[in-house]
């Protein structure tokens, strides 16, 4: 058992090292491929530009300056055995919206209507900061998809979206089962951990489930799969 305050997804000092050290490292590969390409065919005018872009590009995503707002959370129990904790959320402002549609395609759509909206796309024509997670939860109606606001802006300064299809609002916190993992987004991934979480859940005496689980993505599309940050959030509540 333990109690812990954490941020930037239950990543601690030494795992975020890691991961940091992982995506260095994919950069600086690509980066001297990159570089390999510039200096074999220095005349190739595209593999010159598409080359420093790259570089650029890449070293740009290595950089600590894209780190970005993560809610905060208590740790309050974990089981490294089966590779999932407990976390306690206080309540927290999103931006949602609901779409229906296949589970590996409906992100695209959420993307552009609450992408919009912190990107101006509101009655305030208010710029708002990109922040991490993008959820994603499953409902007899279709997906919600949200994006968490700022923990600087209340709701009542946050400025009403021009789409009707964008929800922003008070969403309740509460007490999640997490399992983190490394990897692409289809949906037969995102099934197996999931099922793996349920299952473990379900053998541990102290909690049970008490609702529908959550998907949370970490990292932009443009992140290479391997270096993308997952996790599955499934509500629970302590055993009688």
């Amino acid at each position: 058992m333990c109690d812990t305050k954490c941020s930037d997804g239950g990543l601690d000092k030494k795992q975020y090292s890691k991961q940091n050290s992982n995506i260095t490292i994919y950069c600086v590969v690509v980066a001297a491929h990159s570089l390999r390409n510039i200096r074999c065919d220095p005349d190739n005018v595209f593999h010159r530009k598409l080359g420093m872009f790259r570089i650029l590009l890449l070293f740009f995503l290595s950089s600590p300056a894209m780190a970005i707002e993560q809610p905060d959370f208590n740790v309050v129990a974990e089981d490294e055995s089966k590779n999932y904790e407990i976390r306690e959320y206080d309540n927290h402002i999103v931006a949602e919206t609901l779409v229906q549609g296949d589970f590996n395609k409906v992100g695209n759509t959420a993307f552009k209507r609450l992408g919009g909206y912190i990107f101006g796309d509101n009655e305030a024509d208010q710029k708002i900061s990109m922040t991490a997670p993008v959820t994603q939860q499953a409902t007899e109606q279709g997906y919600i998809v949200r994006f968490y606001m700022p923990s600087e802006h209340q709701l009542k300064d946050l400025p009403e979206p021009l789409l009707k299809t964008v929800v922003v609002h008070e969403v309740a916190g509460g007490t999640f089962a997490v399992m983190k993992y490394r990897g692409g987004w289809k949906e037969s991934r995102y099934n197996k951990f999931k099922q793996e979480l349920v299952e473990a859940v379900r053998s541990d005496p102290s909690w049970a489930i008490a609702g529908e689980a959550t998907w949370a993505r970490y990292d932009p599309p443009f992140m290479p799969s391997f270096l993308r940050r997952n996790e599955i959030l499934l509500p629970v509540t302590r055993r009688d």
